[in-house]
């Protein structure tokens, strides 16, 4: 809990802005708002982990004309398709900054969907 202390600060500061903003609008347009910038959390978190998914793994540089040949095209330091698989093939990743979105994430899209029924 403690290393997620600025999430649920976040969290915080947009509940007390959209109780705040419930002054002026409706509580189902409050509730719409954050479940959008759940969603937009969401696809924060997404993009995090995939980030740290080694999507890349195993992939060469071309060589242009004219240039010699790079150092990963020389025969003897091939990328083997066994080391390839090890790394694509390791565990999910949730690094911090994808942990504060999905706190963030969640804990938006609950209290809106609460907030509507």
């Amino acid at each position: 809990m403690k290393q997620n202390r600025w999430a649920w600060y976040t969290l915080g500061l947009i509940i007390v802005i959209g109780l705040v903003a419930m002054i002026w609008t409706s509580v189902v347009a409050v509730a719409n708002v954050w479940f959008m910038v759940g969603l937009a959390f969401l696809i924060g978190a997404a993009f995090f982990i995939l980030e740290k998914g080694h999507l890349f793994a195993g992939w060469r540089r071309r060589r242009r004309k004219n240039n010699g040949p790079l150092e990963m095209e020389l025969p003897e330091e091939k990328i083997k398709a066994r080391d390839v698989a090890t790394v694509k093939n390791g565990p999910i990743i949730v690094n911090r900054y994808a942990r504060f979105c999905l706190i963030n994430a969640v804990g938006l899209i609950l209290l809106s969907i609460l907030l509507t029924l």
